[in-house]
Formats: C-alpha cells, structure tokens, sequence
C-alpha cells in the first residue's frame, strides 16, 4: 500500500481512516465499514444487505491490516451485520500471529503472542466509549493550512479523536496533501474567517485551538482578534512575521502564538548546505546546544569502542544510532540501540552536545527621567564623563568634524563680540547679539546700518572673515552630513565583499527566507554568496557576496564548479529544480562533489525530486513549519525543528501544569517510554541566572522527577509529543533483583536510596530490601533504567539484575 497521509493517519490507529482504507474495495459490493476502539480492542464491523462470506471479510480485513501495519494493538475483533439489523450475524477474534504483529504489551522484535477466541455470541451494537474528541479550526487551506490539517489529525490516537474543520474563501484548485477532505470533519466552510458568523459556524466555541495559516497577515491578525472575542479561551496560533506586533498581541491576548513558515525552517536548510553533520542548533537561556550526525572514525577517542549506555554524558548524549552493516532506514526518531550495544567504527551516530555556555546580564528596558538621567552622569565624576565623551566623540567622523566646527564657531564669535565691543564702544548685549549674526552670514546687517568713518578697516575685514569662516564650514558640516546619508544609502554598492574561488556555498534566491539562511551560516564562518533578481531591503547586503540579476545567467558569475554546495530557496519550485540540475550538471563537468539543497512546496515534488536526486535534499518548507504549528496547537511552545532519519524533531518546551500528563514521572519515563530526548530540565524553585546555576538542568538525570511548575525542553518527533498528549507511555520490561548481604552494611541506606531513586520504587519499601538481604525482587524498568541501576549497585552489592521473559 502507498504511503500518503491517510495511510499514515491509519497506521497511528485513527478509525476513520481504517473505515476509509478498507472501505474502498468494498464499495461496489455496497459494503460499508465502520471501524473503532475498545480501550486496545479494535473492532471491525462490516455492514451491507448481501455480505461476502464471513472467510472472506476475516480474510479481507487480515491484508487490510497487514498492509497497514497498526501500531500498538492488543485483540481485533471482526463483526458482519445485515442492513437495518441491530445485532452481528457473527463476530470473530483475529489472530495477532496471523497478522505479523506483536499483541500488548510484549515488546517489538522479541516475538508475537497468539490470541486465538473462537467466535462469541452477538452482542447489541453499542456506541463506545471514549474520550471527548479535541476540535481545532484551520483558517486558510494554501499549502500551510494543508499541511496543518494533516499533523493535527496525526495526534489522534486509537480512540481518542481529533476532529478538524477548515475555512476558506475559495474552494482549493488542488490538495497538496492527497485525500486531505476525508480528514475533515465536514466540507471546508467557504466565506470570510473574519466574520463572527463563519466563526460560529465552523464551531470556535467548541474548539481548542484556531491556526490562522492564510497568506494575508491582516486577514490572521483580524481572526485573531475575533476568534479571541468570541471564545476567550481558545489558543491562538497565527501565521505572522511582524515581531513586535506579535509580543505585543501575546500581552494583550494571551495564549496566543506567532510563527513564520518561511523562517521557521531556514536552520534546516542552512545546516543541510553547510554540509558538516550539524543537523540543528538551538539556545536555552545563556546555553546554546547542537544536533550533530557523523560517521564514526577508527580510534576516535569520544565514540569508537564504548557501550552506547557509557555515551549518556553530561557534555553530549547519542540519541541515534546506525549500525555500519545496516542497509534499512531507521523508522525510530530515537534510542535504536540497547544498553549492550557497542559503537564500531563505520557506525553513523547522532548526539546532542552543549557547544557554549555563556553568562551575560539579562538588560532591563527602564524608563529613566532626566533626573535620573543627570544623577547618573554627575555620579560619574568628570574626569569619566570626559572619558566617554571622547570615547562617543571618537567613535564616527563626522562627530568630530561637527565638535571641531562648534568649538570655531565658538571662538569665533567670542573673538567678534570682544572686538566690537573695544573698537566701535558698544555694549556687551549689543555686541554679542552682533558677533552672533556675523556668524549666521549676516555681514550686510551690521555693517549696513553704522557709518563708515566710525569703523576701522582691519575691524571690517576681521568681522568678514568672520562670516566667510561660518558659511564655509556650515557648508562644510552639511556637505559631509549628506555624504554621510547617500552613503548608507548606497552601501552596498561599494563595500560588498568579493565572490568567494571555491569551498563556498551559493543561495540561489535572497528573499526573507535566503536572508536567514545567510545569517545562520554567516554565524558558521561559512563563505557564501547570493543571486538574486531583485535587492531587497536587508542589512545583509553590506556583508554578502550578491549578485544581481537573471539567476539562471547569473550561475556561472558563481564558480558553482568550485563551491561547496548550492541551496536553492526562490520561489517557483520548478525553477528551483532547473537551477538545481544546472548546477549539478556544471559540478559533474568538473569532476566534483556539489550539495545540492532545493526548496520545495509539496511533499509529491518533494518525493519525486529525492527520486531523482537520490544525493540532493529536497525540504518542503511548509511541510516543516506545519508540524510546529500542530504542536503549538495543542499547547506546546516550539523553539525550533531540524531533520533527523528522515523526520521532523521539534525542539519542544513544556511548562509542567497541576494536570499534565508528565507531573510526577521520572526523565526516564519520559525519554523511554515517550520515546523523547530531554536536555533541559527546570525546577520551579530554581532562579534562572547563569550557565553555572543551571548546570545541572543542562542534559539532566534521568531520575529526576517532575513536578508542577517545572520548566522541561525536549527533542521529540510529533510522534514523541502525541504520545505525551495522551499519556500514552511504552509499557517497561519486568527485571528480577537478586541481591547478596554484603561484608560492610554500613552503606545500606545509600543503596537503598540509589534504588528507589533511579527503579521509582518507594524508598521504604526500597530500605526495608536492603535491611533483609539477601532478597529478590521484581522491578518494572526501561533497558538503560536497568543499566544505569546495574552500574550504581554493582560497585557495592554483589548483585544480578535479569529481565523476566
């Protein structure tokens, strides 16, 4: 079977799109199917006037099934009905073995238990039970919208529902998302999510959250603004890249959420051309953390020979693993390893590492009075006011020209005031506001009204001086003011850095999204240069190689033969793919290796092109961002997303509430049995100030709990974030605990505490082990929860620890 999003939705156990799947090649024998759960029961129920055979539904729906491959499944239960009848004509069990999947709770890959009941007597049909469905409403089905009606619907799980409906001012031409109206709840409501009306109708009251994806900010910030009126509790999620207007809004509104698509994915796209294993990087507080894939080296002296359990480190954490011998794709996020396995050289890895911690003041934005003002500077002192006056005098020319034009300014008009007042007798007032308009060019107005007998040449010509001084460096002061300004104005021009000869990276398209990925591999110290068609206003035109015009005629100003890889950002995907192929076709002419990075709009061009490029990467930037508005929908806060195995990690922080499905659990609950990596942990009661307060939050330990008002940073594909969304932990293996008396007792009680600390138990009934040795005892633990508990107890008890088949 394909895989599309249907597929997908089914394979996470959603029944509607089970019904759908296997609803289709029973249309024309007019046999409908409806499908839902029973906590992991999932029942079948086939409904039609002339049913097949009851062999072949059981039949049908075993290669339904087996096509696609359910996940976490305990019994299924397959029942036919005749039209308008109440109760099953039959209703049969179908066997686990018989579908090549394991029943629950045994653990993937150790073997499959067969649940074979032999058929029961019919029971009445009821409605089951399950929880309230979660509703969202999607403003806007472009590409963005699409793509965010399919990553709410992958949260569904088993019975518990998601349910979506979407308004639009146009029906869309085509789905870049296939099937995308079977995961609606209704048709898309076609009108204006402005008015209140539309609003009510497509159910805001009744909705948990609104993502407002359309292409128009003002149309998202208006919605927002209704939606906000018409049901103050629902969470807000918009489309929008005006920063400031954003925070504001979050103030005003509250939980209330701004993204930009375009920007969001830019980290990926930067760290795919970049081409040095960095798969993403991110900062929390003073800490800034990296992703990093790579291959391991003979004798290298951080991976080659340890156990993959002796890699959980303060400084870095593996968090995937591929054997050298391995020819499958990973279809885990995370944690493809057990606690025995050894890294080897050729092995690929990935890990996350703190790569700087930083301590800086955090800068409080004060309103200050110009009292405070004048108490700071007198508090100073003058010999330090002097000092940074120079320094703030000395820090731009054409400072210093206007310091020098004052202080001639100044004596000029001194020197003119004490003159007429010596020479032609006048007073002081006089003789000052006169020497003042001989500065300002007013020569005539003075010597004008006096006669000439009265007044010395020498005086005349010194007070012309006087004015011809002024005008001339007034001039002077506004010449270099406006070289000043069409200098900045054409800066560009003449300050732009030369095209790089080779190792360099080519952005082809210099748009909002080709500026980030410039300044995110400026931050690398990554050469680089740009083509674009058109300049844009940026602050990076000053810093960037840019070349300006047809971008296909521009490619050979680039020396793509030489360069490191070519990222492909414009916006026509077509011409993306073009450049692409030119680039590559150039780079093979040369006998080199050449990245190759294209953006792309849907996920069918996305396939195809990998197809067709099996070395290049081909990211689809709304499917990207429309994962981090899902997980923003349901409450999370998104602080950036990178690729790993082929899937889409969102650096993902919770704020843990009184109800939270995460309060009182362990980090190792969390990393294993969601299946997540946490590398950020805060207690409620920790203040957050410099790296070295928060050394201990940075890749904490896995036996710290949680508790309500914890801050928690996670990396976790939607599938990891979904499972915390339902609580839905992978269930622990049992281990049996055989421990001996030791020779010295006295450390008993510490032994006692590491077990309860790290296997969860309670401490008393952890001590009171210790204090009755030797014993056994059963423990319900994760592979590494055991290992790390193996390691702490062997170095003091004589100690086994075995899991219990």
């Amino acid at each position: 079977m394909t895989q599309t999003p249907l597929t997908e939705l089914a394979k996470n156990g959603d029944p509607n799109a089970i019904a759908m799947l296997l609803g289709r090649p029973l249309q024309s024998q007019k046999v409908t199917v409806k499908v839902d759960w029973q906590e992991r029961q999932l029942n079948i129920r086939f409904f039609g006037t002339e049913l097949p055979s009851q062999e072949q539904l059981m039949t049908f729906a075993r290669q339904g099934l087996q096509a696609i491959g359910i996940e976490k499944i305990q019994t299924v239960r397959v029942l036919g009905y005749k039209a308008g009848e109440p109760l099953p004509a039959w209703s049969q069990y179908l066997s686990l073995t018989a579908l090549g999947i394991a029943a629950e709770p045994t653990p993937v890959g150790n073997g499959a238990t067969t649940v074979l009941i032999t058929p029961v007597a019919p029971t009445v049909l009821m409605p089951p039970s399950a929880p309230q469905p979660d509703r969202f409403l999607v403003c806007g089905l472009g590409s963005l919208g699409q793509y965010c009606v399919f990553n709410l619907k992958r949260f569904a799980l088993r019975e518990s529902e998601i349910h979506v409906t979407a308004i639009d001012r146009v029906m869309p031409d085509e789905w870049e998302v296939q099937n995308l109206p079977d995961l609606l709840l209704e048709p898309p409501i076609i009108g204006d999510c402005r008015d209140d009306d539309v609003l009510l109708k497509a159910g805001i009251l009744e909705c948990r959250a609104v993502l407002l994806a359309t292409s128009n900010e003002s149309v998202n910030i208006e919605t927002a603004l209704a939606a906000r009126r018409l049901n103050p509790k629902i969470r807000i999620v918009v489309r929008s890249c005006r920063q400031n207007l954003n925070q504001l809004l979050k103030q005003q509104l509250g939980d209330f959420v701004a993204f930009e698509p375009t920007e969001l994915p830019a980290p990926a796209f930067a760290l795919a051309g970049l081409r040095e294993g960095i798969l993403g990087f991110f900062n929390i507080g003073d800490c800034r953390f990296q992703v990093v894939e790579q291959r391991v080296d003979l004798r290298d002296h951080r991976f080659d020979g340890f156990l993959a359990w002796m890699l959980h480190k303060k400084t870095h954490r593996l968090i995937s693993y591929m054997a050298a011998d391995c020819r499958t794709a990973l279809t885990r996020a995370f944690y493809q390893w057990n606690s025995e396995t050894k890294v080897n050289a050729g092995d690929t890895i990935a890990y996350v590492e703190v790569i700087e911690q930083f301590a800086h003041r955090t800068e409080l934005e004060e309103t200050t009075t110009a009292w405070q003002d004048l108490q700071e500077i007198l508090q100073r002192g003058v010999k330090r006011n002097l000092a940074q006056f120079r320094q703030w005098l000395g820090a731009q020319r054409l400072r210093q020209v206007i310091a020098i034009a004052f202080l001639l300014a100044l004596f000029l008009w001194v020197s003119g005031a004490i003159l007429l007042k010596t020479t032609l007798d006048l007073s002081w007032q006089k003789a000052i506001s006169s020497a003042f308009v001989l500065l300002l060019g007013g020569y005539g107005d003075i010597f004008g009204g006096l006669e000439e007998e009265r007044i010395p040449g020498w005086v005349q010509l010194w007070c012309g001086l006087i004015t011809l001084t002024s005008l001339a460096t007034v001039l002077g002061v506004l010449g270099l003011i406006t070289d000043g300004l069409l200098s900045s104005r054409f800066e560009f021009l003449r300050k732009r850095p030369p095209i790089p000869k080779q190792g360099h990276v080519v952005i082809v398209g210099f748009g909002r999204l080709g500026q980030r990925v410039a300044a995110m591999l400026r931050e690398f110290r990554q050469p680089i240069v740009a083509i674009t068609e058109h300049i844009e206003n940026s602050n990076m035109l000053t810093k960037v190689p840019l070349v300006v015009g047809n971008l296909i005629s521009e490619l050979g100003k680039v020396n793509i033969s030489t360069a490191k890889s070519v990222i492909v950002l414009t916006d026509d995907q077509i011409l993306n793919l073009e450049i692409a192929l030119m680039a590559q076709n150039e780079a093979r002419q040369a006998d080199r290796d050449l990245g190759l990075v294209i953006r792309a709009y849907d996920q069918r061009f996305r396939d195809n092109v990998n197809n067709l490029l099996p070395d290049a990467k081909a990211l689809a930037a709304y499917e990207l961002s429309a994962e981090a508005f899902a997980g923003a929908a349901f409450g999370e806060n998104i602080l950036g997303l990178f690729r790993l195995n082929n899937q889409t990690i969102l650096v993902t922080e919770y704020q843990i509430i009184e109800d939270d499905t995460l309060v009182g659990k362990s980090l190792f609950q969390i990393a294993y049995g969601y299946g997540v990596v946490p590398v950020f942990h805060q207690r409620a009661n920790q203040p957050f100030l410099t790296s070295d307060d928060l050394s201990d939050s940075v890749l904490p330990s896995d036996d710290r709990l949680l508790h309500p008002d914890d801050r928690l940073v996670i990396l976790a594909s939607i599938n990891g974030l979904r499972r915390i969304e339902h609580g839905d932990l992978a269930p622990p293996r049992r281990w049996r605990l055989d421990a001996q008396k030791p020779l010295n007792s006295s450390f008993l009680l510490y032994c006692g505490n590491d077990l309860a600390r790290i296997s969860g138990c309670h401490l008393d009934e952890a001590r009171a082990f210790m204090n009755n040795l030797p014993g056994t005892m059963e423990l319900l633990m994760y592979d590494y929860q055991a290992c790390r508990l193996m390691q702490e107890l062997c170095r003091q008890l004589p100690i086994m620890l075995k899991p219990i088949a």
